[in-house]
């Protein structure tokens, strides 16, 4: 498997009223093609700095380079799905926000734009609201059509910061089922921030886990057998580990 993502010696820190606090600290790690990691860790770790700075939304000392490039702005090869609800442009309609996407990947021709758009939303279950405004779908919705215009873009990486975390939990089972169907048919390569166990074992085919002082203490390809449920012989032990970890009690 070659590597996508290759960051060396990560530093990020944030100004504080008693100097600079770090939250990252010499962070090493790659990522290949068409894994799908899923980084845990408690609140404050650095999670979403690092996916941030992968997104080229940070500044940061270190290195990162994604596909070869130094990663020194945002660009449409690195892609970020978010946990609000309000990320898609309110005044366009589900296939509208989807078109956005593609027109800026350099898509012109108005058959195949269509097309695309049609392909997307009947792998999430949107097709039959294509015509509506953001404001009249769900969150659960809107997540899925983020994801579909996140996609749409083809980007190298997809950075989806606990883009679940505040749906129902039917909702999030059923979206989490959703993304694992799509990450492995089309081999998407996926950082994937998450507090919850059960979201990473389900659908990390490597996970992380992070501590308090933004260091990885864990770094595992996902051991159980795919696709992951509660009953999946190994589940139950692989879950009390990690928690114990989480919560400093195993290094």
């Amino acid at each position: 498997m070659s590597d996508i993502l290759s960051i060396v010696d990560l530093t990020k820190q944030y100004a504080s009223p008693r100097g600079k606090a770090g939250v990252l600290n010499n962070l090493n790690l790659t990522v290949g093609k068409s894994e799908f990691v899923c980084i845990l860790g408690p609140s404050g770790c650095g999670k979403s700095t690092l996916l941030r700075c992968i997104a080229g939304f940070e500044d940061y000392q270190g290195e990162i380079v994604c596909n070869g490039h130094k990663v020194k702005k945002p660009s449409i090869d690195r892609m970020m799905v978010f946990q609000d609800y309000n990320q898609l442009f309110p005044w366009k309609t589900v296939e509208d926000n989807i078109k956005y996407a593609l027109k800026l990947r350099g898509e012109k021709d108005s058959d195949a734009l269509a097309r695309k758009v049609e392909e997307l939303l009947h792998n999430v279950g949107l097709y039959e609201y294509r015509k509506f405004y953001p404001h009249e779908l769900s969150g659960g919705m809107k997540q899925r059509v983020a994801i579909s215009r996140a996609r749409a873009i083809n980007p190298e990486i997809v950075l989806m910061d606990e883009p679940f975390a505040a749906l129902d939990a039917i909702t999030r089972n059923r979206l989490q089922w959703n993304l694992y169907e799509i990450s492995r048919r089309e081999k998407v390569t996926v950082m994937f921030v998450t507090h919850n166990i059960q979201e990473a074992i389900t659908l990390g085919s490597r996970v992380l886990i992070m501590n308090s002082n933004g260091e990885i203490v864990v770094d595992e390809q996902n051991p159980l057998q795919q696709p992951v449920r509660p009953s999946t012989p190994g589940y139950g032990e692989l879950w009390d580990r990690y928690s114990r970890i989480l919560q400093g009690e195993e290094g």
